[in-house]
């Protein structure tokens, strides 16, 4: 994570036990300190609601993401 240029993953790689217990503590903590700029994908199969999100589907969050967030980052 230290020389990560970008991360890129859904909402749950911030969220220690997400992911159906995948993500420990130490991974989520990682995430969330490392440096680079962070892309979440509001994807939920957590017991987490994103208030003020729209509930697009994910071909389009990809888009999104690759048309417009990482153009101004790489």
């Amino acid at each position: 994570m230290r020389s990560a240029d970008v991360i890129v993953g859904p909402l749950g790689i911030v969220l220690a036990h997400a992911m159906m217990g995948e993500v420990t503590p130490k991974i989520a903590c990682a995430v969330a300190e490392c440096a680079a700029p962070k892309c979440l994908l509001p994807l939920s199969q957590e017991n987490v609601a994103i208030v003020g999100v729209a509930d697009d589907p994910l071909p389009h969050l990809v888009d999104e993401l690759v048309d417009v967030r990482l153009k101004d980052l790489l």
